[in-house]
Formats: C-alpha cells, structure tokens, sequence
C-alpha cells in the first residue's frame, strides 16, 4: 500500500509540473521591438486567455503590435483555457505568472485579452497589479467590464456583438422565422454571451430565442439539433469551443462541422471562422479590437491619465459574407447590406471578360454579312481561351509564389512542412530576417526596399541544392527547410547562408551591408507541428536580436522555474 501511494504522489508531481510548463512557465513567446535608435520605450505584457493556436489571438496581436510600434517591448502569457480550464490550472498560471514578474522588469501597461483573462486579472489586481495599468479587449460580459472600468487604473474595449443588426438582416432573408436559436458553450466568455443573446429577446418580441448549449450535448446530439432547423429558425453560431463529450474544438472546425449539417445558413458576428461554413453577418475585427487596446497603452506610455481614457462599447464592426454559402441557400448578393465585403467570391464569365466580350459581340455583328464567319468565329474563340488560360495561370502562380521576390510563399510553406512531417524524417526550419531593415525604406524609400528584398531573395535562392528550399512569409520576414537535422549540416547551411546575405547591397549611391538574424529549429526536437516550429525559430532569431544582432542560433527550450 505504501508503494502505490507513492506511485501515485509521483504522478500526481509529474502532471503538476507538465501541466504548470504547458499552461505558464517562461512566456510562451516574447518580442523585443528595438528601434532603430534610442532606448526602449516602455513594456507592455499582453495576457491572451487561450494559446497562440486559437484564430482570433494572431489577429488580436497583429492589431496590438501595429498601435505599440517600434521601441515598445511586448510579451506574452497564454492561459490556454481552451483546452484546460479548471482551478487548479488557474492556480498554477497564478503561481508561475507571479514568480515571472518577480524575476523581470516591471511593466508599464497589462493588456488582457478575451474574458478568462480578464476576470484573471481582475481577481489577482492587487498581488499582481496593484498599480499597474489594466487595458482589456474582446471582453464579452459588457457590464462586469463598466464595474471593473470605476477603477480608475483599468479601460479597455468590450466585445459588443453585433445581434440586433445581424438578426434584422437575417428577418429580411427569412421573413417567416419565428425563432433565433444560438450556438453556445459555458466557457467563460461563453457565458457572458449567453447574457447578451437573452438580452435582444426583448429587442425583438417576435422571436422565440432558443439556445443549443454544446456543452451538454454529445457530438452527435448536437450535430442532430443543428441538423433538425428549418427555414422558421434563425441559426446564429457565438461560440462551440468543446461539446458534453470532452471534445474540444478550434473555432474553424466546430464551424466546418456544424456548417455541413446545417439545412439553413449560420449567421457569425465573430469574425474567426468566415470561409469555413458561415454565412456572415456583421463581426467584429479582432485585429482592430487589439489595435485599439494597443493605441489605449500607448497613451499611456505617453503620459496619458488612464482614468481619463473611456472604455470603447462598440468596437470596429464590418458586414462579411462567404459567397460559397450564399450559393448554397441562393441567397443573391442584392440581398445583403451595399457595403458588405464579399470573401470567396467567384467572378461571373461576364466579369471577367467584359472587355473582350464587348469588343466579339462588335466583330461578331460585322462577321454575320462576310463569308468567313466562320473564320473568325473559331479565332475569336481560341482568342478567348488563350485569355482564360492565361489568367488562370497568373491566379495558380499567385496562390503559391510571392509576387514581389518570387519566392515559395506562406500557404506553400505551410503544406510543405506537413508533407515533411508526414513522411517522418528529420528537417529543420530557418526563420530570418533584415537587421534595422525599417531604415532601409525610411532613407532611401520603399522601391529600394524591394529590391533589396529581391536580392535577399536571389541569394537564398542561390543556396537552394535540392535539401534547402527558401520562402517568403510576409515584409522582410524569410523561411527555408532544410532536410536535415543533423547540427552540423544545418550549421553549414546558416554559415554559408548568412555569408551571401550579408554581402553589400546596392543602396541609393552607395553599396551598404545590413546585417541578418537568423534563427533554427528542428523537427522534432523543437517542435511537434508547424506552428510549434515557427515559433521556436522565431524565438530563437530573436534570441539573435537581444544579444547583438547579425548572427544565427538554435532554440533553446525555456526552463521551467
């Protein structure tokens, strides 16, 4: 008995200390933005309530680092509650998150993400951050922020979803309706949706508002409920992040789920998901709701009372609809608001030859009086495919090359990585970039810019021998794979890489060198999928950042405090 307990205590500490590197440890990532002079400006700590993976966090952070700007440190904390969400996974975000603060510097301004960390932040205010800033976003529970807004050390910008427009466009489609049923969950943020979804029963008497709550409900019920509504349903999706099985799920796939099952259009006023399943709506851009939290810390970095900064009740909202699912229930594009963007969208032959079109149906009328109507008829015709097909090989390239630098670009990246992880062998992944390149476009302009970036791109190029393939992510940002992990190899490849790139460029009059920082990750040693891999590279290059510039070095694994 006394071994087993044992056994058992063993356990129990190794999941503890798993589950404490998963959900806290050192910050899963942190970037240092250096400006091209000067020193730093102020630190900003960003805590999102789930992990990088989930849809909206990427567009969220988009939106933060382009407000924060250069000369602005930010980092980042996930509390992944997502996929585990109990107190003892809180406590331990709590724990490691306290001894983090306690080793680095202090922050001059916290940005909470969604409502996990949200209510986090507020619950642990005075341990963490007594008198530091609080800025929230994508803060659903609206009127438990306007409480915690009354200290005049917190603001930010709530998550108001778009219901009453979006149900009144919906009524105009289905004027037989007679009942608005919802998609939710009881996570935290769902929870303070829930709120919101019974508030417009009142907004619209009319209407029956039903809920179908996934978590109650195993995967196949819920799919069976979805399955069952007709056109006397309006069928709204806010959340479905796991269901009464333990299933969990990314937003793009509990959409693509329930949308293959669903008889009627889903309505989204979340912008995550659009193209998966959704009809649309008007949705909140989570990448300007991040952008305005970020514009909120920069005030006060600039001395801003934040007492004076008023939280924001209605953040940026635009109408979105996926023409794929509009095809699918016939609904016609005259339907929807003028304004409304239209993703998906498959240009009509008239559309996309109107020019040439206008001009046959002009031969045509005079080719009906000449004997050789025929003639030209078949010319036209061939005239015409050659046209189709040319377009259609611009659009193919376009889908798989950067059209500035040529380069392989990101999707083919993407894919490129799961084929070398399927087949199970060793590669590795170079992320890499141009030190102070911001400089570059400041001084001699963007046209300069690009050409250096299709020097860049040239030179990486030259390296490629059939194991090192380069791509182009976005701005002056580069990858490659390399099939190899041997450390040896890869670092023959970053030596002989860094030697090309770091030769002088052609700038203005002058030929000037700019230095790189390249950073390495190898599969599996780094990383278990892509994205796990790009971020350890990306860690890694600015491993280079912080200690000088100009140089290359592997991810190391951050040590568990």
């Amino acid at each position: 008995m006394i071994e087993r307990r044992w056994i058992q205590k063993g356990y129990r500490i190794f999941f503890a200390i798993a589950l404490l590197i998963c959900v806290g440890g050192i910050p899963a990532y942190a970037e240092e933005l250096v400006p091209d002079a000067g020193e730093i400006t102020g630190r900003v700590l960003f805590i999102s309530s789930y992990s990088y993976a989930w849809e909206t966090v990427p567009e969220q952070i988009r939106g933060i680092k382009e407000a924060l700007g250069a000369g602005v440190q930010l980092d980042y904390q996930f509390m992944d509650t997502k996929n585990v969400e109990t107190a003892e996974s809180e406590q331990l975000f709590y724990q490691t998150l306290t001894y983090y603060l306690k080793m680095v510097p202090a922050y001059d301004v916290v940005i909470v993400g969604d409502d996990a960390a949200f209510q986090f932040a507020m619950t642990y205010r005075d341990e963490l951050f007594a008198q530091t800033p609080v800025v929230f976003e994508g803060v659903n529970d609206g009127e438990l922020a306007k409480k915690a807004a009354a200290d005049p050390l917190v603001t930010g910008v709530v998550e108001t979803l778009s219901y009453e427009n979006t149900i009144t466009l919906a009524k105009k489609l289905y004027p037989d309706a007679r009942q608005v049923v919802g998609i939710l969950d009881d996570t935290v943020t769902g929870e303070g949706e829930r709120k919101e979804f019974q508030y417009y029963d009142t907004v619209f008497p009319e209407l029956d508002f039903v809920e179908i709550d996934a978590s109650k409900l195993s995967q196949e019920e819920l799919k069976r409920q979805v399955a069952a509504l007709g056109e006397e349903s309006i069928l709204v999706y806010i959340m479905c992040s796991r269901d009464g099985d333990g299933n969990v799920y990314a937003a793009a796939e509990a959409i693509q789920m329930l949308g293959d099952v669903a008889q009627i259009p889903m309505f989204s006023i979340v912008s995550h998901g659009m193209g998966k399943g959704f009809l649309g709506g008007e949705i909140v851009s989570q990448e300007q709701m991040g952008k305005r939290a970020g514009e909120m810390a920069v005030q006060i970095l600039e001395g801003t009372d934040c007492a004076g900064i008023s939280i924001v009740m209605e953040p940026p909202k635009v109408y979105c609809f996926d023409e794929n699912v509009m095809r699918r229930f016939g609904i016609s594009a005259s339907k929807l608001p003028g304004d409304a963007v239209i993703i998906n969208h498959r240009e009509t032959f008239w559309e996309k030859n109107r020019d040439t079109i206008r001009a046959t149906l002009v031969i045509a009328a005079v080719a009906l009086a000449m004997v050789a109507w025929l003639a030209v008829d078949n010319m036209r015709r061939r005239k015409m495919n050659e046209v189709i097909t040319r377009a259609n090989e611009k659009l193919s390239y376009s889908a798989h090359y950067d059209v500035l630098t040529h380069l392989k670009n990101r999707s083919v990246f993407m894919e490129d990585i799961r084929q070398r992880i399927v087949s199970g062998e060793e590669f590795t992944v170079f992320m890499y970039d141009l030190d102070n390149f911001k400089r570059v476009n400041d001084t001699y302009g963007h046209n300069t810019g690009d050409e250096v970036l299709r020097e860049v791109a040239l030179r990486s190029l030259a390296v490629e021998d059939g194991h090192f393939t380069p791509y182009r992510l976005a701005g002056d940002e580069f990858v490659a794979l390399i099939d190899c992990g041997d450390y040896r190899v890869i670092e023959r490849y970053a030596s002989g890489l860094m030697e090309r790139l770091q030769k002088p460029c052609r700038m203005g009059e002058a030929d000037e060198t700019l230095g790189v920082s390249l950073g390495i990750a190898v599969w599996p040693e780094h990383g278990a999928d892509a994205t796990e891999l790009l971020a350890a590279a990306d860690a890694a290059m600015y491993t280079v950042k912080k200690n000088g510039k100009n140089g290359f070095a592997f991810y190391k694994e951050p040590c568990a405090p």
